[in-house]
């Protein structure tokens, strides 16, 4: 069995800096809020959070959220529509949204010398490749990855001083959080076949070093372009094959994994294959660790099994 995992956010669990988190009812920024509250400010917009202020990007400006901005030097940017068939279908809204209103933000920023950490997408790749780096040519397929990317240079051309974090997919260990490991547990016990992709791959990455690759962005600081996600890729077939057989060690499993592909999936935009980023450069320049699926799945077999 793995050793217990241990982040930066969990050595240490707020920061002597004052922040802004745009997006504090987001998966990621909940947990960021939980973990910095005391010396940060959380905005939502149609999903109200504890503590939280209501802030739409897209009719708000940083001065109607806080008028006396001097005392904050960071500003974690996690709003956006992040839902690729969403963002295709109302390309409109969601250009408004991730696109339009992040960059009028950026800009209230920069003019507030409030330095900008922008959370960005496994999605601005074409995925012909993986194993991405920082340094290897961004070119989406995705409507939403063409956005995220458009974000990024303007961000880039704007400032010096910023951080664009990449986020690989996200997932919890909580039983029931809807994230890609939990979510596995019950198709695999109630469930005679479970279909599958074996050709899209992505390196999928634990919230809680999402949430401190966001404190050492700002602590350090961390400048530039980095890659946040596992420490190694893998397809979703063998992800589920992964949890099936540590769910194997509670319980008899009779599911059975049916390979198939992504693109057999009725989507409207056909998904980039190959995703999977390194996340060499940060991990060189903060010394941390990050969780594996397998120990996600172990964590995960060992709460829900001893509810």
């Amino acid at each position: 069995m793995s050793s217990p995992h241990v982040t930066m956010s969990d050595a240490k669990p707020y920061l002597d800096k004052k922040v802004l988190i745009f997006g504090g009812s987001s998966f990621v920024g909940g947990e960021l809020f939980r973990r910095i509250g005391n010396n940060s400010i959380a905005t939502f917009n149609s999903t109200s959070i504890p503590s939280g202020v209501k802030f739409d990007a897209t009719t708000m400006s940083l001065a109607d959220l806080v008028p006396d901005t001097h005392e904050f030097t960071d500003a974690v940017i996690l709003i956006g529509d992040t839902e690729p068939d969403s963002c295709f279908k109302c390309q409109a809204r969601s250009q408004l949204l991730n696109v339009d209103s992040i960059e009028k933000l950026i800009d209230q920023l920069i003019a507030a010398n409030i330095r900008p950490v922008f959370t960005s997408s496994e999605f601005v790749f074409d995925g012909t490749k993986g194993e991405y780096t920082e340094t290897d040519a961004a070119q989406p397929i995705l409507i939403y990855g063409e956005q995220k990317l458009s974000v990024e240079r303007y961000l880039q051309a704007a400032t010096d001083d910023y951080a664009i974090l990449r986020l690989a997919k996200v997932f919890g260990t909580t039983p029931g959080d809807g994230t890609l490991f939990s979510g596995m547990v019950e198709p695999i016990m109630t469930q005679s076949v479970i279909r599958c992709a074996a050709d899209q791959r992505f390196s999928s990455v634990f919230v809680g070093d999402v949430v401190a690759a966001i404190v050492a962005a700002i602590e350090k600081p961390l400048n530039g372009v980095f890659h946040i996600a596992g420490p190694a890729g893998g397809t979703r077939l063998e992800f589920l094959q992964t949890m099936m057989a540590e769910v194997a060690k509670y319980t008899a499993v009779t599911a059975k994994s049916v390979a198939c592909s992504i693109h057999d999936f009725d989507l409207p935009e056909d998904r980039p294959v190959d995703v999977s980023m390194s996340p060499s450069k940060y991990v060189n320049a903060t010394g941390t660790t990050l969780m594996s699926a397998q120990e996600a799945c172990e964590i995960i077999c060992r709460k829900w099994f001893s509810r």
